[in-house]
């Protein structure tokens, strides 16, 4: 009869939980998780078609040469880069066979290699080339990169619940946190390949750690419950730069909250003292190793400014073997590019984040005092870095606005914080207008991501890249023998080839292939062949390429075997048939075609 009684007891007692108590909240949680993993296999599957980047691409490849013991080379080499090691050196050697990678942070790459060698070591080869017209992507990209970018993502959407939690609510936090998974430039930034979403998390993780350790000191708790969450920061301050180096930026707002934190002239000056030292000594190797292989601490992270102005359209820096570079020349450059990159494309990368909405309410927020000094004075410290980067941004690339992302969790916190004070404000009264006004905020934010996820998918990144083709006219060369290619990134990713970009002329390619480095294959894609006849091609930069890609090949030219690829958007021209067993050069290659 007891133990009757004890089954029943028990049986209630499940029973009561899983109503009410604990079962509850953990029946919950599995459902909003497999929620979110649904949101994520759904948006890869309608989206991602291969990498479209070619720093995506780059930062592949470096994970690839780390992951075989080859260190942080590159096989992606510029002429500039060339240009810039030969300098470097007695012997005048650009080390083209081991060129060293001077323009990305090595954090990602390396964090790529350890998922690379881990299918090494289960057997799996994840660079086999896909097959077919669906088959676009490398295991390598599927089971690497993207999870690896979904789990930063993931990760921080959970940092900025914490944050939300301990600032303003555990409503406003839960609120943000789920604002933040559907959003539609979350998860562009994930399955991009590139290292933002990595940089993002480390760069709010160290807003947040700074946050905790700020809080407990004031409570006055233990030493160590506010001197490890502090030191942390700095720790994860340091990793963001070695993921992305304009991160860097984060470091005066973290500072910022920290002197208002600890009593400005009081002690705050002492944590930024503390602060800014040892951030110094953990970038500081990285500058060292820069400075010892080019004379530059930033390596040619400078040169990258200079790219894409009016001077230097698209990548002319880059393929340039011998640069003329002035101070007036270069300010000019700077000037120009900052101006057409807010006044172009950029205008709206601020302002329409998340839609606007909640934009709009986070800059209003400047214009409102907090209850709680601590929310203030992360505002202040998260408006400092904004501007910051904001500025510096506009110098680079678009990948390096794509980190203005990094403020997104916290413009949802504060936008949110902000919008319930306006709703209380209203006092509605009636508990459904408040519940159907937080919805509504919540589906504004969330029509971005619907309307990708319709049709038409994601588009596959042909023209020009398509992993197969670009295999394929890798392998007609071996492990030792060069190519020079207008898109080296991808034939270093996909072909695992040592590439040389193309160099700005032709007089600057029999340079290169007559004292430097013997030139085994040339590869001209759309990147080439598509841009305008008369003003790039026939009397623009590219005019001494015309007659090679016309068939019209100078006596002297060392590559006199071409083969057309594509449908005849492709042309790989080499110093002998490659591509056939008859010895005869030309004519259409037995290659896979593009989707």
């Amino acid at each position: 009869m007891a133990d009757n009684k004890s089954f029943e007891s028990t049986l209630h007692d499940i029973v009561y939980s899983i109503d009410t108590g604990t079962g509850l909240k953990i029946i919950r949680v599995l459902l909003y998780i497999l929620l979110l993993l649904l949101v994520v296999m759904v948006f890869t599957a309608t989206q991602f078609r291969g990498l479209k980047s070619e720093e995506a691409m780059d930062l592949c490849q470096l994970g690839r040469n780390i992951s075989v013991e080859q260190g942080l080379t590159t096989k992606t080499v510029r002429p500039l880069s060339m240009w810039k090691m030969q300098e470097q050196n007695p012997n005048e050697d650009p080390m083209i066979g081991n060129h060293p990678d001077l323009f990305n942070a090595p954090a990602y790459p390396a964090l790529l290699s350890l998922g690379f060698k881990f299918f090494d070591l289960i057997g799996v080869d994840p660079f086999e080339m896909p097959e077919g017209a669906r088959g676009v992507a490398m295991p390598a990209e599927q089971w690497v990169v993207l999870p690896l970018n979904h789990i930063f993502s993931i990760l921080t959407g959970l940092i900025l619940f914490s944050l939300g939690k301990r600032m303003f609510s555990r409503e406003i936090g839960f609120l943000g946190m789920t604002i933040y998974y559907l959003s539609n430039l979350v998860w562009m930034d994930s399955v991009s390949g590139l290292n933002v979403s990595m940089g993002i998390f480390f760069s709010v993780a160290s807003f947040h750690s700074m946050v905790i350790a700020m809080l407990n000191k004031r409570d006055r708790l233990a030493t160590v419950k506010w001197l490890i969450p502090f030191l942390l920061s700095i720790v994860l301050a340091g990793v963001a730069f070695y993921t992305r180096f304009i991160t860097a930026t984060i470091v005066p707002g973290i500072c910022l909250f920290a002197w208002l934190m600890a009593g400005r002239f009081r002690g705050g000056t002492r944590f930024v003292l503390v602060f800014l030292v040892l951030y110094g000594l953990m970038i500081s190797p990285w500058l060292v190793r820069n400075y010892q292989i080019c004379g530059n601490p930033i390596g040619m992270v400078g040169y990258v400014a200079l790219e894409g102005s009016p001077q230097f359209v698209d990548n002319a820096l880059d393929r340039d073997y011998h640069p003329e570079l002035t101070g007036s020349l270069i300010s000019t450059a700077l000037k120009q590019k900052w101006k057409l990159n807010y006044s172009g494309a950029y205008a709206k990368v601020i302002p329409g984040m998340g839609g606007g909405l909640l934009m709009a309410f986070f800059l209003t927020t400047f214009f409102y005092h907090f209850v709680r000094p601590q929310v203030n004075y992360l505002r202040w410290g998260l408006g400092l870095s904004l501007l910051l980067m904001v500025i510096v941004a506009g110098f680079f690339s678009e990948s390096s606005m794509l980190m203005l992302h990094l403020f997104w969790p916290f413009v949802i916190l504060y936008g949110l914080a902000f919008f319930y004070i306006l709703i209380d404000r209203l006092d509605l009264g009636v508990r459904l207008y408040n519940l159907g006004l937080k919805v509504l905020v919540a589906v504004l934010a969330f029509i971005p991501f619907l309307l990708s996820l319709m049709p038409p998918a994601g588009a596959h990144p042909y023209p020009p890249y398509y992993a197969p083709i670009i295999g394929g006219v890798a392998g007609m060369l071996n492990e030792r023998e060069v190519l020079v290619t207008d898109m080296p990134w991808a034939t270093a990713w996909y072909g695992d080839r040592v590439s040389i970009l193309l160099p700005k002329d032709l007089d600057q390619f029999y340079e290169i292939n007559d004292y430097k480095q013997y030139i085994s294959g040339m590869y001209f894609t759309t990147i080439t062949k598509n841009k305008p006849f008369v003003k790039g091609l026939l009397d623009g930069p590219e005019q001494s390429w015309l007659p090679i890609m016309t068939g019209r090949t100078p006596p002297d030219f060392p590559l006199k075997q071409a083969v057309a690829l594509s449908r005849q958007d492709q042309l790989f021209l080499s110093d002998r048939d490659r591509w056939s067993n008859s010895g005869a050069g030309g004519g259409e290659a037995a290659q896979p075609e593009a989707p």
